[in-house]
């Protein structure tokens, strides 16, 4: 199936292959800056860990299509291929000066190279761009319930025995919403726990905001698009909106969108309220522009079976006995990390590559729509 043909076997695979898209893109006739935001680390084979970034089209126009990947590290994947295949799309259309396509290619090149979702101080990215009334500080209500058991200080087991059923009885005990909520949302406190949102904003983030703060001056309108794997049916994308989102917005989301919008919000779906998400932190930090952000998240497997996988790789990593990284990253959970995110499935795969090339040129429909009505 064509949609394998974009996913990478590696990082460095996956950030060779966009710099030659962004060349081919110039070959093809369009106006192509891209620049790369060195982390001063690397990867596996001795790569340089890169936030790579690129514009398509003219920053002028004031109306951007943002697309971002990978801050959740191993779902780069997928989200690198949706990317790829975008941009060779670009390739076969004329070039444009009504509006720009920014792409960001891997938040967290990191968590991607070493098959992690979280980054190298094992901060969970998407709760690390904090609004400017918010803090590095607190838990969620009711974390200290489940704390112990979805973050054992232990090596992890490869088949656990009793995690099911003790999953059930904290259902049965405080509601699986509820429970949603608790584990997913963030956390300020346990720096080696799952949903980590860290003490202060992350290198790679930090980076990346001083390039948008350059970049985004004189713009109006931005359509964004975060592309993420792990909840929800296999295969089905849902694409999530926060409940500050107003009305109308929300109204003509759903309008060319039916049935696939939903609110950040544990009692309505697949989602759950977050602290420090990319989109929040970017619309606190630019409220000059007017945004229309979504999160595009396709389901992989089971919400127990992605919890297993993210909590037995967290305890190898803290608490697992390895030489360096590149023996950690041999270990069975760090495989069932990458595959939980990024199933090795084709027919997954050209699920997910058609969704995300169907919903990018809605909005990109969408957003020329609405620089028409002004």
């Amino acid at each position: 199936m064509e949609g394998r043909f974009w996913f990478a076997n590696s990082y460095a695979e996956a950030a060779g292959r966009f710099l030659i898209a962004c060349d081919d893109l110039r070959d093809a006739g369009h106006k192509v800056t891209n620049e790369r935001l060195e982390l001063g680390m690397t990867g596996p084979a001795g790569e340089p860990l890169c936030i790579d970034v690129a514009v398509v089209g003219s920053l002028k126009s004031g109306n951007v299509l943002l697309s971002s990947s990978g801050v959740h590290g191993v779902e780069g994947y997928p989200g690198s291929a949706i990317q790829l295949a975008i941009m060779s799309d670009l390739c076969k259309e004329e070039p444009f000066k009504d509006h720009a396509i920014i792409f960001i290619h891997t938040i967290n090149p990191y968590g991607m190279a070493w098959w992690r979702r979280f980054n190298e101080n094992n901060v969970d990215l998407n709760r690390n761009f904090l609004r400017k009334d918010q803090n590095y500080s607190g838990v969620p209500d009711g974390y200290g319930n489940i704390r112990n058991f979805i973050n054992p200080e232990s090596p992890p087991k490869k088949k656990e025995r009793w995690f099911k059923l003790k999953a059930f009885i904290l259902i049965l005990k405080y509601g699986f919403n509820n429970l949603k909520q608790c584990v997913a949302e963030g956390q300020y406190q346990y720096p080696k726990s799952i949903q980590y949102g860290g003490s202060e904003l992350q290198h790679g983030p930090a980076l990346l905001l001083d390039w948008l703060d350059k970049s985004l001056d004189g713009i109006r309108k931005i359509w964004a698009i975060d592309l993420h794997t792990g909840l929800g049916p296999s295969g089905h994308d849902t694409l999530l909106v926060s409940s500050g989102m107003g009305q109308e917005k929300y109204s003509r989301l759903e309008n060319l969108f039916p049935g696939r919008v939903e609110g950040l919000d544990p009692t309505a779906g697949v989602g759950y309220q977050i602290i420090g998400d990319l989109h929040q932190g970017l619309e606190d930090r630019y409220d000059y522009i007017d945004w229309t952000s979504i999160t595009q998240e396709f389901g992989t497997f089971k919400p127990l079976q992605v919890l297993m996988a993210s909590r037995a790789e967290n305890q190898w990593t803290q608490y697992g006995k390895y030489v360096d990284q590149v023996d950690a990253r041999r270990h069975w959970s760090r495989e069932q990390m990458l595959r939980s995110f990024n199933p090795k499935d084709p027919v997954w795969q050209a699920k997910i590559t058609y969704r995300g090339r169907l919903v990018f040129n809605k909005a990109r429909i969408d957003l020329l729509a609405l620089k028409t009505k002004e």
